[in-house]
């Protein structure tokens, strides 16, 4: 009788790892290893796309605004707002009814007010970036705006000189951003 012996043969299987051509390949590999790694190579690289949205992004600057007058409000009224924009900057022509018989400095105090409300109105409450306006007292709505008692030119100060408007020159007083003219040739 023959007998049979059989033996176990143990089996070694080795994995050649085959050397990546690109860093590509590499980091693929590295990635498809790990469920933790993807995880943390994908959070790097939706932060490094956001870093690079905010720094690349162009930033709305803060709407120009013009700071309460601290004289009492006088007697006046907005009657008439027109936008006369010219390009990318927002440019108003304000009508400001006013009594018959005003003092200049009555006169400058209204201009202020109606300057402050349209500008507060504009850029604040509708979400503009007005960057010029050019205010005129009038006593009759009915008269054109080249009978103005008064005149008021108010101009952002972050606007660059080859956007502003030219000055009203004559006898106009600067005070801060507000340009005053009193002397209207036409009257």
């Amino acid at each position: 009788m023959t007998h049979l012996h059989a033996s176990r043969t143990a089996v070694t299987i080795t994995l050649m790892q085959i050397p990546e051509r690109t860093p590509a390949g590499r980091l693929g590999r590295q990635v498809r290893g790990s469920r933790v790694r993807a995880y943390w190579l994908t959070v790097f690289a939706l932060a490094a796309v956001g870093a690079a949205v905010t720094m690349l992004w162009p930033v709305r600057r803060e709407r120009p605004i013009l700071i309460r007058p601290e004289s009492p409000r006088p007697d006046f009224r907005v009657v008439k707002v027109t936008d006369v924009s010219r390009g990318r900057v927002e440019r108003l022509n304000v009508a400001v009814l006013v009594r018959p018989g005003m003092p200049n400095e009555t006169l400058q105090a209204a201009l202020n007010w109606a300057l402050y409300s349209t500008l507060d109105e504009y850029n604040r409450q509708k979400n503009h970036r007005v960057r010029v306006i050019w205010a005129y007292a009038v006593e009759d709505p009915a008269q054109p705006l080249a009978r103005w008692r008064a005149l008021a030119i108010w101009v952002d100060p972050e606007l660059p000189e080859p956007l502003q408007p030219a000055h009203s020159g004559g006898d106009a007083v600067r005070v801060g951003p507000v340009e005053y003219d009193f002397t209207n040739p036409v009257l």
